[in-house]
């Protein structure tokens, strides 16, 4: 018979149309695989802002057995994770307004008392709004803020009396812990805050959520490749950063974690909300660097020089020295907490 194929049963008019439609289907498929290739946005570059250095006592810091005569070198970090128009997200701002901030560490003891300041902040390559100049950015370029926590030295605040540096931002939404904000709501009495979070960044936060500009949240995602993992040992409000770039997944601790080296012998903070808080967290974020994200603490001079260093490479270069410190965590004995001090 015509068109058929006798030893096979199977003519072509019956064939062919399932063949067309096999192909067309490969077609489609390979459309939307190269449609959703195409429109993943592109990993973040992320980018370390020195916004300030200075030197604590390790006993007020780090509580016994060491002494404040010795020093902690802290540096204190902006993060601009870079994703392109629209994906331009800073993590922290660090300090702004100097005179306020060095008056509030000398109140809280933390400097000492000597000719000169030599512990007092300061800014050997200026603050937040100068970096993003250096950056061909302006403020109204900044999409999102994500705090890692509402201490004053990450938040930005200038002089107290409003929202601070956050308030120069225009089109930036602002991401804070939720769990960290009903903690301080939860001892606000009569118009009072009461709480370890500056009162005018306190009301800028509750009129900014009115305005949805401040959003509250936790273990959630900020946009696409970056997700916030609520820690709360440091603080209340502790959250650690996740972002991913071209080096793998980024994991960015806050005062979780001050420096590498201390976190690979155990030392912990002496600032903290509870013991099982502090280790609950700490081993957490342990456990994200041993299944491949790159820890960056928050405080430790290191991620700077590796950035001066190794410019782009600076992630790849600090992924080894990450993977050494969780593992020196969880194999020290050490993890004895100090005496927290909110108890003296």
């Amino acid at each position: 018979m015509l068109g058929m194929h006798t030893n096979k049963g199977i003519s072509r008019r019956e064939f062919l149309p399932g063949a067309l439609a096999a192909v067309a289907a490969a077609k489609s498929a390979w459309t939307q695989t190269l449609t959703a290739a195409t429109s993943r946005p592109r990993p973040f570059r992320l980018i370390p802002l020195n916004t300030g250095e200075c030197l604590l006592g390790k006993n007020h810091v780090l509580g016994d057995p060491y002494s404040d005569d010795e020093r902690v070198p802290f540096t204190i970090y902006a993060f601009l994770a870079d994703g392109g128009p629209g994906r331009r997200v800073l993590i922290d701002l660090g300090p702004v307004g100097l005179k306020y901030i060095n008056d509030m560490f000398r109140r809280y003891r933390f400097f000492r008392d000597l000719p000169g300041d030599p512990d007092a902040i300061r800014q050997p390559h200026s603050n937040v709004f100068d970096w993003l100049k250096r950056l061909s950015l302006e403020p109204a370029d900044i999409n999102h803020i994500v705090f890692t926590h509402l201490h004053a030295d990450h938040h930005g605040l200038t002089d107290a009396r409003d929202g601070g540096a956050v308030m120069r931002f225009p089109r930036a939404t602002v991401h804070v812990s939720r769990i960290g904000w009903q903690d301080n709501l939860g001892k606000r009495r009569d118009g009072q805050w009461n709480s370890y979070v500056d009162y005018a960044f306190a009301d800028y936060l509750l009129a900014g959520e009115q305005r949805g500009i401040v959003r509250f949240h936790d273990n959630d995602e900020v946009l696409s490749g970056m997700d916030v993992i609520h820690m709360g040992g440091h603080s209340p409000c502790s959250q650690a950063i996740r972002v991913q770039t071209d080096a793998g997944p980024v994991v960015i601790a806050g005062d979780e974690i001050y420096h590498y080296s201390l976190f690979e012998r155990g030392i912990l903070s002496r600032l903290y909300t509870t013991p099982e808080q502090q280790l609950a967290a700490s081993n957490k974020l342990a456990d994200l660097a041993m299944d491949g994200a790159i820890l960056l603490p928050c405080h430790d001079p290191l991620l700077s020089k590796q950035y001066e260093q190794s410019g782009d490479a600076w992630l790849r270069d600090l992924a080894p020295i990450s993977r050494r410190a969780a593992r020196g965590f969880k194999a020290s004995a050490k993890k004895k907490l100090p005496r927290s001090a909110a108890e003296g």
